[in-house]
């Protein structure tokens, strides 16, 4: 029996695992340069201005968050508001409450001398028809009063025909209101179905103001229409006097649906706003607000996407970092 050589049987074995060790490497090698190098994990897409930040790094800047909401889209219309003398209106009014009792005074005179002086003569003719004179008299001053009035004021005030006019003269008597008459340049579609707002003496406050009455005729200071509001008091000891002038807003809530963010997410930036809304995970871009149409529930904001999150809390930390991006971005290209 042929001897066997069991150690180089063993380096035989040793080297062969080693040389085919080394082949595999070297074929690895070779194909992950064929290859070329990895490509990093693809970040999201960006869309404009706007940063990138992990789930993370928002948990560790205490990022808050909204969701873009939808609200009907408004057309609207400014002009200028003056206050007007309500005192004077109530002297008016008074005025005309006079001339209506001296009215149905001599019509009730008028009545009884008729009856008299058909009942037997117990009144006379000649008294009679003096009676009927100044009947007619106080009818033609009361006629050419309430010409005046409507003229100054208008029918709606004057003749306290609808529930808002009575209120609002309810109102001004108990020096809890204060009247105005707003001018536009502009048509106004449906007045009376408009919301109105009408900026108090405070910059920044708009207080809401009740529809009187509408009228075509010319305005003092425009070519357009005018109105008559009624404001609600809010101090009656600062109430605007006579004379004062504020800018009214005339807004319809007619049109199609748009994107609104919560004021708390706006920023100031480069003289305009903005706000950051989630467009992708990890993806925060910088949207532009619709500033000159600000309602009560916030900005619309035409690129924002309803239902995605919009950031509330922490936005200036992002436009810091948007801010730190951009002023590296040059030194890299640099190096």
């Amino acid at each position: 029996m042929k001897h066997i050589d069991r150690p180089a049987i063993a380096r035989l074995s040793a080297g062969m695992v080693c040389a085919t060790l080394m082949l595999f490497a070297c074929t690895r090698d070779k194909d992950d340069e064929a290859a070329g190098p990895a490509e990093p994990a693809a970040a999201p897409a960006e869309s404009g201005p706007g940063v990138n930040i992990d789930e993370a790094t928002q948990k560790r800047l205490g990022l808050g968050f909204a969701i873009v909401g939808e609200a009907q889209g408004q057309s609207k219309a400014e002009g200028i508001a003056t206050v007007l003398d309500s005192a004077a209106l109530i002297s008016t009014l008074d005025d005309l409450a006079a001339a209506r009792s001296d009215v149905s005074s001599q019509e009730q005179n008028t009545s009884r001398l008729q009856g008299l002086y058909q009942d037997g003569g117990n009144a006379s003719l000649q008294a009679l028809e003096a009676a009927r004179t100044q009947l007619a008299a106080a009818r033609a001053r009361l006629t050419a009063a309430q010409s005046r009035a409507r003229a100054d004021w208008g029918s709606a005030l004057i003749d306290a025909n609808d529930a808002a006019s009575r209120t609002a003269l309810r109102d001004l008597r108990n020096g809890d209101g204060t009247l105005l008459r707003a001018e536009f340049n502009a048509e106004l579609a449906d007045a009376s179905s408009l919301h109105y707002s009408v900026g108090a003496a405070r910059e920044g406050e708009l207080a809401a103001a009740q529809f009187i009455a509408f009228s075509r005729a010319p305005t003092t200071s425009t070519s357009g229409v005018a109105v008559t509001l009624a404001l609600p008091a809010r101090d009656s000891k600062n109430a605007p006097r006579p004379g004062a002038r504020f800018a009214v807003i005339a807004a319809s809530t007619q049109g199609a649906s748009q994107p609104l963010v919560p004021e708390s997410a706006a920023i100031a930036d480069g003289g305009a706003l903005w706000c950051y809304v989630e467009s992708a995970p990890g993806r925060f871009d910088r949207i532009a607000l619709d500033s000159d149409h600000r309602i009560a529930q916030g900005y619309p904001a035409a690129d924002a996407r309803p239902g995605a999150r919009v950031v509330v809390r922490g936005a200036p930390l992002l436009l810091s970092l948007e801010r730190g991006a951009g002023a590296a971005a040059p030194a890299a290209d640099e190096d």
